[in-house]
């Protein structure tokens, strides 16, 4: 027996030692590959010299590794640096090879990716109906698969071509409202999805496409808004390219809103950050605008001088020979890419596949017959340690559970006292003192009042009158009635309604899917949340304005309480002071649902709240 397990060991560590030596130079390869690649991506928005360099040098030891899968991230990146290069028909070359292996590979998220960067290719081209085709198809791919942040992204590209469609077509002043009333539609759709899922990438890239949306639109304070936002992220991340666009469309909002100093000054920064990093995409329409801003600013010679630099950049720039040899491009592909494969890749992968596929089988089934061995070694061990874990997560489930259960007993307690006080209110006192108006208003029309005591009197009645309204705002805001009949829709509708005309905060409400009847007491405790989220901002944020957003899925509700007010302190709330956000948790909790809080001093607060249905 003993010299069967040393032979076996024997055997089985020669052929660990073989596979690890080739598989350790294999992932040395790939693991500088992604390193290439990652500095690629770092210094795309920096320096595209830099990032054309590591791309150059990732797709050199991808072909030397004949690995299709870094060959295809080496294409698409060279891909986008064409396009910082103006060369789109590099960049279409290239972005439409690495779809070609993805498509052999069935990588379905690579593909949806390439889809994305094809369809910014046709839509800095001005070809609508291509780069529509190519958004939608993305859009298909990461629906299915579920994946939020890209199906947000995807929407938002949707949005800013149909922003920018009045360059791709001829389009009536009536198309052009109708096309940016669509793209601002899609770019709240997107803005909504980050935000479910707090990505401040995609927060802030929304940000700058809404505020160039609004600049068409002739809305420019609402755009400054947005603009300035996402500014100050970008130079807080080094974002040159995002900094350059949004300084441009700054400069727009300013001359509409005729402060020319601060639309000149944006335009001066984003033209010099441009020269200095070597950014030429798009510099003629920062010319012209300034040269139209100097113009409207009574500066006619620098108007004049920048408007010749305007036209030398465009008639040097614009040619339809670029646009026709890559049309001419991705209609080859279309017919050729069933056809074609890259056949030294594919010989060279099969017989380094094979190989792989025999020792890989070899060392299986060596494993598995080791692996029956010392399992029995190891199993009662194994099913001891497993009893003792069972044991203690039971502990702490029942603990949990205790916990959960006395909280909702507390809060059922407390609902049910809710409705026997509110039902007492308005059915037992506020009788009675119905009664007692009735009353004094019979005493009136039956005795003689002396003329001093009529006003009095009357005085006497519209105080009994207000205290009835008053005793049925209570017993309302106890139990509405509205939630218990309708639900939280109307609920939540007919209370921010009522708060619009008793507090000087104006008060909004949205609701975004498909209602449906939830069980009461989630339907309860979701509306005492948003309440208790309310009745804080009203009495502590020094808000004007309050918006709460309700969106209902098949399996989830989320609702999203956000107000401009001057914010607070996480850190202070967390330790259970601050504003009172216990109770609100407690209940959430007792919901098996989940809230994050997001606030800001002077930047407002906003609370989201999540449950599983």
């Amino acid at each position: 027996m003993n010299c069967l397990r040393n032979i076996f060991f024997t055997v089985l560590m020669f052929f660990v030692s073989f596979f690890c030596f080739s598989q350790k130079n294999k992932e040395t390869d790939t693991t500088i590959i992604n390193q290439l690649l990652a500095k690629a991506a770092y210094f795309k928005n920096i320096n595209p010299d830099s990032s054309f360099f590591f791309t150059q040098k990732s797709m050199e030891l991808s072909i030397k590794l004949a690995s299709s899968k870094y060959i295809s991230l080496s294409s698409q990146s060279l891909g986008k640096c064409y396009i910082f290069k103006e060369d789109f028909g590099k960049s279409t070359f290239f972005f439409l090879e690495a779809l070609k292996i993805e498509e052999k590979r069935r990588d379905n998220k690579r593909i949806a990716d390439l889809y994305l960067d094809l369809g910014s290719i046709y839509q800095l081209m001005e070809k609508f109906n291509k780069s529509m085709e190519y958004y939608t198809n993305a859009l298909y791919i990461f629906e299915k698969d579920k994946d939020t942040i890209n199906i947000a992204k995807s929407i938002a590209q949707i949005g800013s071509l149909h922003s920018s469609r009045e360059f791709c077509e001829n389009r009536t002043k009536t198309q052009k409202k109708e096309d940016f009333k669509l793209a601002q539609s899609y770019f709240e759709k997107a803005l909504l999805l980050y935000k479910l899922v707090n990505y401040k990438p995609g927060i802030m890239s929304v940000y700058h496409k809404i505020g160039g949306t609004y600049n068409k639109q002739a809305k420019p304070e609402k755009a400054v808004w947005y603009l300035t936002k996402s500014l100050s992220y970008y130079r807080k991340i080094n974002n040159w390219h995002g900094i350059i666009q949004i300084l441009y469309n700054l400069g727009r909002s300013y001359c509409q809103l005729r402060q020319y100093d601060k639309s000149i000054n944006c335009f001066l920064e984003s033209i010099k950050e441009s020269k200095a990093r070597n950014f030429t995409e798009g510099i003629q329409f920062i010319y012209e605008e300034l040269a139209y801003t100097y113009d409207k600013a009574g500066e006619y010679k620098n108007a004049r001088d920048y408007y010749v630099n305007y036209m030398i950049i465009r008639d040097s720039i614009y040619n339809n020979e670029k646009s026709n040899q890559i049309f001419e491009l991705e209609t080859k592909y279309q017919t050729e890419k069933k056809e074609k494969e890259i056949l030294t890749l594919t010989l060279i992968e099969k017989k380094k596949n094979l190989f792989i596929s025999i020792l890989v089988s070899l060392i299986a089934i060596i494993i598995l017959f080791a692996y029956y061995i010392i399992l029995k070694i190891r199993t009662k061990k194994k099913i001891a340690e497993q009893n003792i874990e069972i044991k203690e997560q039971k502990i702490k489930d029942l603990k949990r559970e205790h916990q959960l259960l006395s909280t909702q007993l507390v809060l059922e307690g407390e609902e049910t006292e809710r409705k026997r006080i509110a039902r007492d209110l308005h059915d037992g006192l506020g009788g009675l003192l119905s009664g007692v108006k009735l009353t004094f208003s019979n005493i009136k029309g039956n005795i003689v009042i002396s003329n001093n005591n009529v006003k009095d009197f009357d005085h006497a009645l519209d105080m009994l009158d207000t205290s009835i309204k008053e005793l049925r705002r209570v017993a309302h805001n106890m139990m509405p009635e509205g939630l218990v009949k309708f639900g939280l829709k109307d609920a939540l509708a007919d209370f921010c309604e009522s708060l619009n005309s008793s507090c000087s905060m104006k008060v909004k409400f949205q609701f975004f899917g498909e209602f449906k009847r939830m069980e009461q007491k989630l339907e309860t405790g979701a509306y005492r949340v948003v309440q208790e989220l309310i009745n804080n901002a009203v009495k502590h944020s020094e808000a004007t304005e309050l918006l709460v957003q309700m969106m209902q899925e098949a399996s989830r509700l989320c609702i999203i309480v956000h107000d401009n007010g001057k914010g607070f302190d996480l850190k202070t709330s967390q330790k259970g002071t601050g504003i009172g956000l216990n109770s609100v948790k407690t209940r959430i909790d007792s919901l098996n649902g989940h809230i994050d809080i997001y606030s800001e001093k002077g930047k407002g607060s906003e609370f989201t709240i999540e449950f599983n249905l």
